[in-house]
């Protein structure tokens, strides 16, 4: 920092061919060291001891890009064999450390924390996945349309938000396409981000996608509590569902079944029973247009209204905005930081609205969605299932 305060230096390196060597370029890096620049910040790290905290808070971080590892501290995966020490310590000192950033098999649930994912990838075992496989830091790249593209598409390069991400290693895969996905090609269904990147992070008051690459699971849904790729688009089918289109297609082990998995969608018990990061996630997830085309939308509202008292103002407020993007609500008013008594009122107002004004007479509902003819909600199910809510704390640690 100290020698490029000068201009005329930094003028004249400009003119020539030669690289500035007090300078790291993370794209001239092999992957691992590339993905490290980014995830000096974009991780869950911890001290390795206490030396190194009192080191790095006296004199900062001794880590520069280009480094193989952070060497005051390092990434926690809370289910890798390395630093079990330490990871003893947070657990004893901070019983709800790895709860509140992480699920239960050691996945990332927290959005900018994206490198635990990255590092956790099979992609990532090769030797030359990064983040800038994907992303670019700077509009360099021929193609690269607008800034305002560019950000709305989370720094991507140009085509990285469609198939091309993966393709450009897998690129046997586009001529077998549909034969994998068991999807039209042209759907969603057949996006390699939707099914392998599913949108399991929460963060900004939106699910994000994960960055961990793996492959849907009916029974990690039910071990871990981790919505699936399938049922978050296939919002009104049940994990049975799931479970049976994965042994079918992939041969994957059935799991055992609660009757609730048997009968009721997925995504209904979720956004009721599940933790407020599940709820948030489905919440957030009612708005996404795929899921809206594939799911029927129609089903959608009583959910959306019931989730406007959720204690937690986040779940609120994704209800709330994903409320507006249904036909008859896009103007609705909504103060998801109101008191109790006014949030009711907004809720039941809303029902009414959408019972007079919004739902078709004619419209018909999957017995999965717990929906009688008439667009009420079984009452005595759902009763139950909101009893069976998980209301542990949650703070997510973004």
């Amino acid at each position: 920092i100290a020698l490029n305060r000068n201009p005329i230096r930094r003028f004249k390196i400009h003119l020539t061919t030669k690289s500035d060597p007090t300078m790291t370029n993370p794209s001239r890096l092999k992957g691992p060291d590339s993905a490290l620049a980014c995830g000096q910040c974009h991780s869950v790290w911890a001290f390795n001891n206490m030396a190194d905290k009192i080191d790095f808070n006296r004199h900062g971080a001794s880590f520069r890009p280009g480094g193989h590892d952070l060497a005051q501290r390092f990434v926690v995966q809370p289910n890798a064999s390395d630093h079990s020490d330490q990871k003893d310590f947070i657990r004893r000192t901070e019983p709800n450390f790895f709860s509140n950033r992480f699920w239960g098999d050691g996945m990332i649930r927290v959005t900018g924390r994206e490198f635990n994912g990255v590092q956790a990838s099979p992609c990532f075992r090769g030797g030359q996945f990064s983040c800038l496989s994907c992303h670019e830091m700077h509009l360099d790249s021929p193609g690269q349309t607008s800034a305002q593209t560019w950000a709305r598409t989370g720094q991507l390069k140009p085509k990285m938000e469609s198939d091309a991400a993966c393709l450009q290693c897998h690129k046997d895969m586009r001529a077998r396409l549909v034969a994998h996905t068991h999807h039209p090609a042209d759907s969603s269904g057949s996006r390699c981000y939707n099914c392998h990147m599913p949108r399991t992070t929460f963060g900004l008051l939106h699910a994000m996608r994960s960055h961990q690459v793996s492959s849907p699971s009916a029974q990690e849904s039910v071990t871990y509590g981790r919505p699936n790729a399938c049922n978050l688009c296939h919002l009104d089918q049940t994990l049975a569902w799931t479970a049976q289109k994965l042994h079918a297609w992939y041969n994957e082990p059935v799991p055992n079944l609660s009757q609730d998995d048997q009968t009721i969608a997925a995504a209904v018990q979720w956004i009721v029973k599940g933790d407020a990061g599940q709820r948030a996630l489905i919440a957030w997830g009612l708005g996404w247009e795929p899921a809206q085309k594939i799911a029927d939308r129609g089903w959608f509202y009583p959910y959306l209204i019931y989730s406007l008292t959720d204690p937690y103002a986040a779940v609120r407020f994704d209800a709330w905005k994903s409320l507006q993007t249904l036909p008859g609500f896009a103007n609705f008013s909504f103060d998801y930081t109101a008191a109790e008594g006014v949030l009711s009122e907004a809720s039941a107002r809303a029902y009414e609205k959408w019972l007079r004004e919004v739902r078709s007479p004619n419209a018909t509902y999957r017995p999965e969605t717990l929906l009688d003819s008439d667009g009420r909600l079984q009452r005595d199910i759902l009763q139950r299932l909101r009893i069976e809510r998980d209301d542990k704390p949650i703070i997510l640690a973004e």
